[in-house]
C-alpha cells in the first residue's frame, strides 16, 4: 500500500502549494475560475489538425508555473495520469485517417498522426491548467466560489466529500491489505477467489467509517446549507488578470498568429 499512499500524498501535496505564498494566491477565485474555463474552451475548440496554433497556448501554463513557483515535474507527473486514456482513444485516428498531409523528409505525416498528437497535447494542456488552478487556489475557496455561482449545493458537497474521503478510503484499504498479508501465507494481494469478499468488506468498513464521520460533523452543527462566508473583495489586479488571461486565450483562438509570423518571416 506504500505506492497507493504515495499517490495520495502526491494528490494532496498539490493542494498544499495553494497554502503557501505565491503571486496568484490573493487573486479572486472567480477570476481564476473564469480564466481557466476560457482557456479550456479555447484549447478544446481548436481543429484536430491545428497543432501549430496549439503551441501558442503553451504560454499560459509555462508562465503560471514560473510566476507561481510551481514545480513543473509535479504538474507533469499528475497530468501524465490522463495520457493512457487519450492514447487508447486516439489509436483509432492512426488506423482510419491515413490521408497524407505533409512530409517530414521521407516520412509521410498522415492526418491520423497529426490528430493523435493534437489529442495528446490538448489533453496535457487542459489537465495542466486544472492542476495549476488547484495549486494556486485552496480547494475550500473553489467550492465556496461554486456555491456563490449557484452550483447545486448537493453537487458541491459531493465533490468535497469525495475529495476529502479518498484518504479515509485508502487508510481502510491499507489496514485490510496489511491484515491479509499477515494471514495470507506470504501472499501480497488477494486472489480472484478472495477479491469479492475483500471488496465487500472494504465497502462495509468504508460505509461504517463514513457514518461515524457524518455523526461527528453533525455534532459540530454541519448542514448542507452551511454558514455563509464573507465574499472576498474584487480588486483591480483581479480585473487585469481576467483581461490578460482570458483575452490572450481568445486572441490565440480566433487569430492565427503562427500564420502571420510565418508570413512575416517568409
Amino acid at each position: 500500500m506504500a505506492d497507493i499512499r504515495s499517490k495520495l500524498n502526491m494528490l494532496y501535496s498539490l493542494e498544499q502549494l495553494s497554502s503557501g505564498e505565491n503571486a496568484f494566491k490573493k487573486l479572486h477565485s472567480l477570476a481564476k475560475l473564469i480564466v481557466t474555463a476560457v482557456y479550456l474552451v479555447c484549447v478544446a475548440s481548436l481543429g484536430k489538425y491545428d497543432l501549430t496554433r496549439l503551441t501558442l497556448f503553451l504560454a499560459y501554463p509555462v508562465l503560471m508555473m514560473a510566476m507561481a513557483q510551481i514545480p513543473w515535474k509535479m504538474i507533469l507527473k499528475r497530468a501524465a495520469v490522463a495520457m493512457p486514456f487519450c492514447i487508447f482513444a486516439g489509436v483509432s485516428n492512426l488506423i482510419f485517417d491515413r490521408t497524407v498531409i505533409a512530409y517530414a523528409g521521407k516520412i509521410a505525416v498522415t492526418g491520423g498522426m497529426l490528430s493523435f498528437a493534437m489529442l495528446l497535447c490538448r489533453t496535457l494542456l487542459c489537465v495542466s491548467a486544472i492542476l495549476i488552478l488547484v495549486a494556486v487556489t485552496p480547494f475550500s475557496e473553489l467550492m465556496d466560489q461554486l456555491r456563490r455561482l449557484h452550483v447545486p449545493e448537493l453537487l458541491v458537497t459531493l465533490l468535497e466529500m469525495v475529495y476529502r474521503y479518498i484518504g479515509v478510503l485508502v487508510e481502510e484499504a491499507s489496514g485490510m491489505v496489511t491484515a491479509f498479508r499477515l494471514r495470507g501465507n506470504g501472499a501480497k494481494w488477494p486472489g480472484i477467489s478472495e477479491f469479492g469478499s475483500f471488496v465487500g468488506q472494504l465497502f462495509l468498513r468504508s460505509a461504517d467509517r463514513a457514518e461515524r464521520i457524518y455523526q461527528a460533523m453533525q455534532c459540530r452543527l454541519y448542514t448542507l446549507h452551511d454558514v455563509q462566508k464573507k465574499k472576498p473583495e474584487w480588486k483591480l489586479c483581479d480585473t487585469f488578470f481576467l483581461i490578460a488571461g482570458a483575452g490572450t486565450s481568445v486572441l490565440f483562438r480566433w487569430i492565427d498568429f503562427t500564420e502571420i509570423l510565418g508570413g512575416i518571416l517568409l
